[in-house]
């Protein structure tokens, strides 16, 4: 049925986007609550919980949720559908989801009956072990089918990780509504999940604490000694996970680096990435590039923090940037028109890079669509990078890390999932 009634829904959720815009300036952000000096002691011991986290970024989240919920119930069994790092902690691994990443239309489609089977072994254990609480994180296509048969059997759900309904499916915010407490992690969600019945609570983004817990430093490699640069300032290249953005965007950063080194000759050009897989896709359209880049394979939030400026592909990357205090130009090139119109119609929030939702205004620039111009990402980098303009926005930016980014999500998520399951 759901299937039959995607594309009508979809539809109809296009014919309201003014609507929702007009919404969504409405909405009140939520600041963090600070966390006591001394976590309060529970108020029960959790004995038996199940857990549903399916991707593999999901599940550094719940690995940190775990060790804070372990540390607190020493004698807490955990057990569900994870991943390697959740098995590492103990938890009883059902189904290995998490490796499997299984993600997008097609995955899905193609995995449909080790799906059902995922849904019938947690229906299944739910009638011969009751769980003192179900925590799903984030994974909604799979996590809300859970979400029904655990509250059609009175169990105390916590979802963590609230999905982005706001911008994508606003009718299954029903589904999402029946869990006993929603945790967002974006100020505005609180807001908009309230006004549409449901009770949350505002824990902050989880990269606030894989930031705080990542101390590590790039050091630059040291300039030759005919260099005559007074401070060389590091720009950094970030043009995604996926290899159609990498072949989309990268030229075009390259592009722009060209021309930035022209008008600004101390600036140097660093790539860091994560993901082996894209390498030598990247080396390669590094061939033809006309400015040098360093490359850094396997390093990241380190590389990050010795960076002036960066070009970033709209994503949670855009976010990570500006976490570490870096202004930031945030790009998506696309050459689909299609996908190019529907992001500049179909889209029901303002911005599409993750600091300026997190902000409620556009802090970082955002440069999306076909046809997208290297001097455009040029200028609006420089005017990043020169003062006043950039002390500025070091400094707005500190004030959202304050805000919204402060270290301490998992304590706020396991002390929610406490007052959830003791209620």
């Amino acid at each position: 049925m759901d299937l039959l009634l995607a594309l009508p829904r979809h539809l109809f959720a296009f014919t309201q986007r003014n609507q929702r815009l007009a919404t969504f300036a409405t909405l009140e952000r939520t600041q963090l609550e600070q966390l006591p000096t001394a976590m309060p002691a529970p108020c029960g011991a959790l004995k038996h919980m199940l857990l549903s986290c399916g991707d593999a970024s999901g599940e550094i989240h719940a690995a940190r949720l775990l060790q804070v919920l372990q540390a607190r119930h020493p004698d807490l069994q955990v057990e569900g559908y994870g991943g390697q790092r959740l098995a590492a902690l103990g938890m009883k691994i059902w189904l290995p989801l998490a490796d499997l990443n299984v993600m997008g239309f097609r995955d899905v489609a193609a995995q449909l009956p080790l799906f059902f089977g995922a849904v019938y072994r947690f229906a299944k254990h739910i009638q011969q072990r009751r769980p003192d609480v179900v925590v799903l994180l984030d994974y909604p296509g799979l996590n809300r089918h859970l979400l029904r048969i655990a509250k059609r059997h009175g169990i105390p759900v916590v979802h963590y990780v609230a999905p982005q309904l706001w911008a994508w499916a606003p009718w299954r915010v029903r589904d999402f509504r029946r869990a006993d407490r929603l945790l967002t992690i974006l100020p505005f969600e609180n807001d908009w999940y309230a006004r549409h019945g449901a009770r949350t609570t505002f824990v902050g983004h989880p990269l606030a604490d894989s930031l705080a817990a990542d101390h590590s430093l790039w050091t630059p490699p040291t300039q030759p000694a005919q260099s005559t640069d007074s401070a060389v300032e590091w720009i950094g290249l970030l043009p995604g996970s996926r290899k159609r953005e990498i072949r989309e965007n990268l030229p075009l950063m390259l592009e722009a680096a060209r021309l930035l080194h022209q008008l600004r000759p101390q600036v140097r050009f660093v790539l860091p990435h994560l993901r082996a897989k894209v390498w030598p896709q990247i080396e390669d359209l590094l061939t033809h590039s006309a400015v040098h880049v360093l490359c850094v394979p396997g390093e990241f939030h380190a590389v990050l923090r010795a960076c002036r400026g960066a070009w970033v592909v709209s994503g949670t990357a855009s976010l990570e940037v500006a976490a570490v205090g870096i202004p930031s130009v945030v790009v998506y090139a696309m050459s689909s028109k299609l996908g190019a119109w529907l992001a500049a119609h179909a889209l029901t929030v303002p911005f599409v890079g993750g600091i300026n939702l997190v902000a409620g205004t556009q802090l970082a620039p955002e440069l999306v669509g076909t046809n997208l111009q290297a001097d455009d990402l040029c200028r609006a980098l420089l005017v990043q990078l020169e003062d006043p303009g950039h002390a500025a926005m070091v400094a707005r930016l500190a004030a959202v890390r304050t805000t919204a980014l402060a270290p301490g999500t998992a304590q706020r998520a396991a002390l929610a999932i406490e007052q959830a399951a003791f209620a």
